[in-house]
Order: structure tokens, then C-alpha cells, then sequence
């Protein structure tokens, strides 16, 4: 709704204005009336109306005097015009601050309602036009800086990538300004033997993500700043070039920020790595690998400090998952029959081989991802279990490692108690048939039991089945059998006085006769005769 404010000496006239227009058909609103230059002034400068409608007569400060203070302090203001055919030359005049619209007097209804109306449409079509730059503007920004984190992902993301890695500019660059690009990583580390605390992790990232923000948002042309898994923080800074050194000053200031704010926690240090700076655009990528670069290499120099290292004297061609992969097929072996002293050895040995090799910081944490995927995979494969969760665990719990010791400790540690975890699994899973066979000729012993079908049913082969059932039970099967039914059929012959061919039927024979024989075979006397030694 636009509100009206009308300005005229002769109140009458005034009145016969306010009375002429159509206000709810044009959705106007009335401000009120002022009857000299001075008043209509003031109100326009305090009420800010979209129209005003105002006669060029006017006392103390004329309506065309006060139309062009108006025009000079800014205020979008629509004026129309009000003259008599003696002062045209007046309105003329008015045109020329941007008045289009007069009126003559007598004033005539029709014409004063098209011009409002007329004014009411290149309002409503300003204001719309200006909300859809607005609305693109917000897109822009907002697409500009998804742009900005995806290309930080990638880089993120492609954690196996060498630094030697020759990246090429693209259409992103459209999206930054010039200027000098660096940039930085964060990591925050929690001492691995305390267990995660994900709201309080989450705390930290948010507060460091704050500092980040309110260290260089109205510092640098551009930042964008994108929180990761594990609590590491990748942040991208453009500036002029002249800003280098104030730049600088900032990333001293906030390390000390967070290294305050970090203390606040025990049981966690916090790590910075920063890239050079570069005009070029093309190497954003590599400085943002670099940063991340700068990061890891912690593990040679220690947490709690601000790193530029980048690993520059390090082996750039060889790479940690190539270390691993080269072990591979006897770290499966090792695995499948899961031999815990020498699987840790063909840790070790990896370990050992890239510390020789002087690998860059980056891939001793792809070593142990490697390791610890070789791992899991051929757990999964050959004892079906689920092994995604662990890997997550154990890659997470890798990355807040602070030393090469600790992540070889790390993995260690891990596939000991893994695979501990699953030999005594591998055990139950093999006792659980004899335990299940133990019980059924149990309660079965008078039916016919063969060892084919116990072992069809228990998911075995006859004869790993009878290894499985001499393992647990120190007998092999038919003898466990008999010597069960020899047990019942003496308990019947003390504690009874059924006759011989019915304690055979009760223990599983038919034949009375094979029954005595196999009786006197075990027992060492014939049944009637172990009879007479209780009655």
C-alpha cells in the first residue's frame, strides 16, 4: 500500500483532492494534508510517503522550492504537480527534478485517478524488479560459495592425490575475485584412548568456525570456509595483495585464538597448516592441498603448532596405499586364518617401509586407511561379518593421531583385538553344531542317529563335522553315540527290572541280541551278569 501526503495552501482544494481519489480501489493510503512548503517538507523527510501531491504555490517555501530539497536529499518520492495555466512555465520547471506528472486546475477526477494508478503500477513493477535483483544477487552469492566448497571437497576428498599433482584453471575462477589466494587447515585432535564425545566436538568445530569468521569476514575479498569429518576445518582466503602482511598478522592472531579456546577441553590440541600464497588461480587446488598437506604433517613435528612444512623434502612418488598393496596377498593369508603375531608383522613391516622410503605425511594416513581396508574386506569376505562400522571407527580414530607411533599403535592395537575378537568367534561359531549335536543325541539316543544328517543339518560336511566333534568333545562321533547308550542302558539295569530286549529297544536297538554284544564290548561283562552285581 502507498501512502499519500497532499500539499496545498487553500485547504478546500486540498479537501476536494482527498475526496477525488480513489483510495481503496488504487490500495492508497492517506498520510495527511499540509498547507505550506516547510510542513510538507518536514513530514516528507520524517514519513517518508511514496506520493506526493503538491501545488506549486505555496507559503514560506514554494512547492517547486520544496520539490527540489526533496530531490536533492534522495528520497524516492512520486510528486505530481499541481498548477493553474498561469504558472505552466512553474511545472516546467518541476520536470526538470524529475517531476513527470502535473495537473491544471480545475482539477478533473479521471485524470488524477490514471496518474496515481499509473504511479501505483511502476511501483508495484520497480519493487518487483528490484526484489528479483535482489533475489539474484542472493542466489549468486550463495551459488558462488557452493562453488567454493565443492572445489574444497574435491580437494578434501581426493586425500591420495601427490602435491606433484598439476591441476588446470577452469570456469570456477569466474567466480573469485583477483587478488592473492591462500590457504589453511585446522584440525582439532582428541587423545584416541578417550572415547568421542560428538556434542562437544561438534562446540568445537562450531566455535572455530566463529573465530575463523569473525577474524577475516570483513578482512579478505573473499573466505569460505568448510567444516570436515574428524574435526577438520579447510578455509580459503582471497585478498589484495597489498593485505598480505595484515593477512599474516590475522593467521598468527587467530591461532593463538584457538589454541585459548581449545584449552578450555583436556584431552585435545589443536594443529594449523598454511599454505604460500599465489596470484594464480590455477593453483588453488594445490594450495588447498598443500594446507591440508601442512596439517598432517604433525606427525613429524607435533600437535599444538602452526605448520608450514608441506612435506617439500618428502618422497612425492610413492604412496601409502602402494605399501600396503604390496603386502596385500600375505596380509590376506594371514588374515583368512587369522594369525595374529604375523599379520601385526606385516604391520610393522609396511610402517617400517614407509618411514625408510620418507613418504609425505598425508600417506602414512593413507597407509593406515589401506591397511585397515585390506583388513576389513577380507573379514567380510570370508567369516561374513559386517565390518563397515569398525573401518569407519578405526579410520576416524586414525585421524586424530598425532605421530607415525601412534597411528602403527593404532592399527595394531586394532587387529589385535579384531581378530582376538574373532577366533573366539570362529570357535563358538564351530562348537555351536557339536553343542547342538551334543543335545540332540541326547534327548534322541533310542532313534536312529547318523552322523550324515546331524552334520547336513548343522551346515558341515561329514567329515569336517567329525574333526569339529572330536576337537570339542575329545571322541568321535559314533563312539560318543555308543558310549551314551551304554551309560543309559547300565542306569536301566540297576535301576529296573525290564528285561533285556526292552532296555535294548529303550537305548536304540532293535536287536537284543547285537545290543549284548555291543554292551559286553564296552562294559567288559554281558548285561545280565553287570545285573547281578547290584541285586
Amino acid at each position: 500500500m502507498l501512502s499519500v501526503l497532499i500539499a496545498d495552501d487553500e485547504l478546500k482544494i486540498a479537501r476536494l483532492i482527498k475526496n477525488l481519489i480513489q483510495w481503496k480501489t488504487l490500495n492508497l493510503s492517506f498520510m495527511g494534508i499540509v498547507q505550506d512548503g516547510i510542513s510538507a517538507y518536514q513530514m516528507i523527510m520524517d514519513k517518508k510517503p511514496d506520493i506526493v501531491i503538491t501545488d506549486i504555490r505555496m507559503p514560506e517555501l514554494s512547492g517547486l522550492e520544496m520539490i527540489e530539497k526533496v530531490t536533492q536529499s534522495g528520497l524516492p518520492v512520486h510528486f505530481i504537480v499541481i498548477s493553474g495555466y498561469r504558472y505552466f512555465e512553474y511545472a516546467q520547471k518541476a520536470l526538470k527534478y524529475g517531476v513527470r506528472d502535473y495537473l491544471l486546475k480545475p482539477i478533473d477526477e479521471d485524470e488524477l485517478n490514471r496518474i496515481l494508478e499509473k504511479i501505483c503500477m511502476e511501483t508495484q513493477n520497480s519493487r518487483a524488479m528490484q526484489e528479483h535483483v535482489e533475489n539474484l544477487e542472493r542466489n549468486l552469492a550463495d551459488s558462488r560459495h557452493i562453488l567454493h566448497r565443492e572445489l574444497m571437497d574435491r580437494v578434501f576428498e581426493s586425500g591420495g592425490d601427490s602435491l606433484s599433482t598439476i591441476y588446470t584453471q577452469s570456469s570456477e575462477q569466474q567466480s573469485f575475485e583477483n587478488g592473492v589466494f591462500r590457504a589453511f587447515g585446522i584440525k582439532a585432535d582428541r587423545d584416541i584412548s578417550i572415547p568421542c564425545n560428538e556434542k562437544q566436538e561438534t562446540l568445537i568445530v562450531e566455535r572455530i568456525t566463529e573465530l575463523i569468521n569473525d577474524t577475516f569476514e570483513d578482512q579478505v575479498i573473499d573466505l569460505v570456509v568448510t567444516p570436515k569429518e574428524s574435526m577438520w576445518i579447510l578455509v580459503l582466503l582471497n585478498y589484495r595483495e597489498e593485505q598480505q602482511e595484515v593477512v599474516q598478522t590475522l593467521l598468527n592472531h587467530l591461532f593463538k585464538l584457538t589454541k585459548n579456546y581449545i584449552c578450555n577441553f583436556e584431552h585435545y590440541s589443536v594443529s594449523m597448516g598454511l599454505s604460500p600464497d599465489s596470484g594464480d588461480f590455477s593453483q588453488i587446488n594445490l594450495l588447498l592441498e598443500m594446507a591440508r598437506e601442512a596439517v598432517q604433517c604433525r606427525i613429524f613435528e607435533g600437535t599444538g603448532l602452526c605448520i608450514r612444512s608441506y612435506s617439500e623434502n618428502r618422497n612425492h612418488q610413492i604412496k601409502g596405499s602402494d605399501i600396503a598393496n604390496l603386502q596385500k596377498d600375505v596380509f590376506e593369508k594371514q588374515i583368512s586364518v587369522l594369525r595374529e603375531d604375523t599379520a601385526c608383522q606385516i604391520v610393522r613391516t609396511c610402517f617400517e617401509t614407509a618411514v625408510q622410503e620418507n613418504i609425505m605425511a598425508s600417506e602414512f594416513f593413507e597407509l593406515t586407511r589401506t591397511l585397515f581396508s585390506i583388513y576389513c574386506r577380507t573379514i567380510e569376505d570370508l567369516f561374513h561379518e559386517a565390518m563397515s562400522e569398525s573401518l569407519q571407527k578405526w579410520t576416524e580414530l586414525a585421524e586424530n593421531c598425532s605421530s607415525i607411533l601412534e597411528l602403527k599403535n593404532h592399527v595394531l592395537d586394532s587387529l589385535r583385538k579384531h581378530i582376538r575378537y574373532m577366533v573366539t568367534k570362529k570357535s563358538d561359531m564351530e562348537r555351536r553344531p557339536v553343542l547342538d549335536a551334543i543335545e540332540y543325541v541326547q534327548k534322541n539316543y533310542n532313534q536312529k542317529i547318523l552322523l550324515e544328517e546331524i552334520a547336513e543339518n548343522s551346515g558341515f560336511n561329514a567329515n569336517y563335522f567329525s574333526e569339529l566333534f572330536k576337537k570339542e568333545t575329545g571322541k568321535n562321533f559314533s563312539a560318543y553315540v555308543l558310549e551314551l547308550r551304554m551309560e543309559k542302558a547300565k542306569q536301566l539295569l540297576r535301576d529296573t527290572k525290564k528285561t533285556i530286549y526292552e532296555i535294548a529297544a529303550e537305548v536304540g536297538y532293535k536287536d537284543s541280541k547285537y545290543f549284548s554284544q555291543q554292551f559286553t564290548r564296552t562294559v567288559g561283562v554281558k548285561p545280565n551278569e553287570y545285573r547281578k552285581l547290584y541285586y
